[in-house]
């Protein structure tokens, strides 16, 4: 089932690269994802001051980097 708008912690505000994505059309997906990129918000989620707000695919596993990182919050 697809989860639309699931909030994931991360330990910097910053700009997330989806640098793999396995639900891509690339690996036989159906290519849902998240547009390449997604930005970190000022949201607290889990033990973390920041947030991204993702869609993630059904069966997939997606992996982010911090492609351009802002401040870090502990």
């Amino acid at each position: 089932v697809p989860r639309l708008g699931y909030r994931v912690g991360v330990p910097a505000m910053g700009r997330y690269k989806e640098c793999l994505n396995t639900d891509a059309e690339v690996y036989g997906g159906s290519n849902m994802g998240n547009r390449g990129y997604v930005e970190a918000e000022a949201v607290p989620m889990m033990r973390q001051a920041q947030s991204l707000l993702v869609d993630l695919p059904p069966l997939a596993a997606l992996m982010f980097q911090c492609d351009e990182v802002g401040e870090l919050h502990e």
